[in-house]
């Protein structure tokens, strides 16, 4: 019985929350900030930016000291040189070689410093970078979803329509049955039915179109459950920016949005890259250092007593009793002789060396000015690309400008067409009902209702967006 009553629990549990699912929707504010952390472009623009942040951080540490350590071992078989005892030797053994070494650049020229100044400059302009391309993806998204609420509310125009039709056709398919109308009225009506039918149908296909196409820019599987918040359009906030002039809105933009300061930052960098490849073209001046030590397998030293002698290094003359020559060093004969350790052996050998080093350039098949050339017209370059990017910033922002005010008047002028369709359309239609208006004439006052009314619907999503592409050249993002 428990077990009975714990699934009828969980099972209305789980019911209980599907509702609350169906209902989740999504408004402006939750679709820009989604796609902003979420979009393919914005998560390819942020590892950009860490790139160049990595190399930021590897070029300013490498001009700090290296330090390397290094170890061999081998076998050496046949007649070789014992680097301990400075003998040749016959015998196999094992010798192994382990130090530590250390550069340090002193002097090139600043060119070190320069590229590090170059690859922070270019790292600040990457993380300005992603700050654009997230403005533009606000920007899309902004328009996809006012795409998406222009298409439910066609497709709600599409079916007030139909259902006039269908209302009509009704009333007067029993008027023609009781003989007081003509069979023509009937099939006209039934006719603009089916073709309201059939643009209904398209408006709704036209909706989950565009919600595929608001998924893909917030980077969410076609199959996600998504429901769009429908606000009435006249709740999105939109400023009056008609008032200020062109002028005044591209200063603002100016001085605001992260793309002027990229190309300035891109710009910089050029610079310090050209001068670090004219250091390339002087001596560079280098300090290096470094301890090693060596052992052998073969290496014995003396345990116990000892007598010492100096050992016989040659003859003078070359005849028989031609006297001796000892070696002015005395050595020590043992009773018996051990393996030397393997850390004495490194203390025994222990070496140490440091000095300076200069390299001057004098012919690398003209790669060092071929690179200064290359990095002075880069700076041309990114001249012309910050210009350029300012005349285009103007031209938009002028063309954004006369839009919006293009589409400010269209749609207060949509507003009274509407008004004078709707006061011509219920005329008619109590014209109609009276039989004093031929039913052709009923649906072209129908038909110019239905498309002042998708008119205004275009000129006022066309109106919002373009006051929204205003706002986001002010400099102020997508205000939601």
């Amino acid at each position: 019985m428990r077990k009975q009553v714990f699934c009828l629990a969980l099972f209305v549990a789980l019911f209980a929350n599907l509702p609350t699912q169906a209902q989740d929707k999504w408004d402006l504010r939750r679709c820009v900030e989604y796609a902003r952390e979420h979009n393919v472009q914005v998560r390819q623009q942020h590892i950009q930016a860490n790139l160049s942040q990595l190399d930021y951080k590897q070029s300013k540490f490498s001009q700090y000291p290296t330090l390397n350590g290094n170890y061999q071992g081998g076998w050496n078989f046949g007649r070789s040189v014992d680097q301990v005892n400075y003998t040749y030797s016959t015998q196999s053994f094992f010798q192994t070689n382990a130090g530590i070494s250390s550069n340090v650049t002193l002097f090139n020229w600043f060119s070190k410093s320069n590229t590090t100044a170059a690859n922070k400059l270019t790292a600040e302009a990457e993380a300005l970078q992603e700050e654009k391309v997230k403005n533009d993806v606000s920007l899309n998204v902004a328009n996809l979803y006012l795409q998406v609420m222009f298409n439910v509310q066609q497709a709600n125009v599409y079916e007030t329509r139909l259902n006039q039709s269908r209302a009509q056709f009704d009333n007067t398919r029993k008027q023609v049955d009781a003989g007081a109308l003509p069979e023509l009225n009937a099939a006209e009506l039934e006719a603009q039915a089916g073709v309201d039918s059939a643009n209904w149908i398209q408006a709704k296909t036209n909706i989950e179109l565009s919600i595929l196409q608001l998924k893909n820019a917030l980077n969410l599987p076609a199959d996600t459950l998504f429901q769009v918040e429908m606000p009435p359009v006249e709740s999105i906030p939109v400023d009056n920016i008609l008032e200020l002039s062109p002028a005044v809105i591209y200063e603002m933009g100016l001085n605001s949005l992260p793309q002027f300061r990229v190309n300035n930052l891109r710009l910089l960098a050029a610079e310090k890259n050209y001068k670090a490849a004219r250091g390339q073209l002087y001596p560079t001046v280098s300090l290096w250092g470094q301890l090693s030590g060596l052992s052998n397998s073969q290496v014995r030293e003396g345990i116990g007593n000892f007598i010492e002698y100096k050992p016989v290094i040659g003859t003078v003359g070359t005849g028989a009793g031609a006297p001796e020559v000892n070696s002015l060093m005395t050595q020590r004969l043992y009773s018996g002789y051990q393996r030397t350790p393997y850390f004495t052996q490194l203390n025994n050998n222990f070496g140490q060396n440091i000095g300076f080093s200069v390299n001057i350039p004098i012919f690398n098949g003209l790669a060092a000015r071929t690179n200064v050339e290359r990095r002075k017209l880069n700076i041309y370059n990114q001249q012309l690309l910050a210009d350029q990017e300012k005349l285009n910033m103007k031209r938009d922002i002028y063309d954004a400008y006369n839009q919006a005010l293009g589409a400010f008047e269209k749609y207060n002028a949509s507003v009274k067409s509407v008004q004078s369709a709707q006061k011509a359309f219920d005329y008619a239609t109590r014209r109609y009902e009276i039989g004093v208006l031929q039913t052709i004439q009923w649906l072209s006052n129908q038909n110019t209702l239905a498309e002042a009314k998708i008119n205004a619907l275009i000129a006022q999503f066309d109106y919002v967006f373009k006051m929204k592409v205003l706002e986001f050249y002010k400099g102020q993002g997508i205000k939601l």
